[in-house]
This record gives C-alpha cells, sequence and structure tokens, in this order.
C-alpha cells in the first residue's frame, strides 16, 4: 500500500453497552482509534422510500491492516457518522477496505 495516499484523520468508535441499575440497557459509541485513511466516494443516487427522496452518501475508507475495526463501530469523518456495511481485508495490499454510508441524524 502507498502510504502517502493516507491523508484523512478519521476516528473509529466502538459500541458500548451498559446495563443500569433499573435494567434498562443503555448504548453509546466511545472513541476506539484515531488514524489516517483514504477516502473515496463511491456514490450519491436518489432514493425514493416511504415517501421521502434522501441521497445516500456511501465512501469507502481504506486504512491499514492492524486498525482494530469491526462491524459494529462506527466512523467520524469530517464531522458526520458513518456506519460500517462491510470490511474486507486485502493481504496483498496489507490493508483493510471499509465500506459505509452516512447516518442521517
Amino acid at each position: 500500500m502507498n502510504s502517502c495516499i493516507l491523508k484523512d484523520p478519521i476516528d473509529i468508535y466502538e459500541l458500548t453497552t451498559i446495563k443500569t441499575e433499573y435494567g434498562t440497557i443503555q448504548t453509546s459509541y466511545n472513541l476506539k482509534y484515531h488514524t489516517r485513511a483514504y477516502v473515496r466516494f463511491n456514490s450519491e443516487n436518489l432514493t425514493v422510500s416511504e415517501g421521502e427522496v434522501y441521497f445516500p452518501i456511501n465512501r469507502t475508507f481504506i486504512v491499514r491492516a492492524y486498525v482494530p475495526v469491526v462491524e459494529t463501530d462506527q466512523i467520524e469523518y469530517e464531522g458526520k457518522r458513518y456506519k460500517i456495511l462491510s470490511i474486507n481485508k486485502n493481504k496483498y495490499y496489507n490493508d483493510t477496505e471499509i465500506n459505509t454510508i452516512i447516518i442521517n441524524t
């Protein structure tokens, strides 16, 4: 992998669940790892779902193979959160390709 293309800083947040004293489960995301990535813009297609028109934004983040990331994590890039759809490890280039979609908040 060409390390000079890893220019964009990203933060990886992990899902943590806590059971309260009343028996409810609280979920939150805490900072897990900070790294640099190569960000590739995939698509922005017009989608109509349940009478609502929106533009889903898909991005692919390429990071080093040693970055600890799992499917339940979220990625923050330029102030926006992205949900991980899939993680593909590439042993030839020693990197990890993470396919994501933006979380509409």
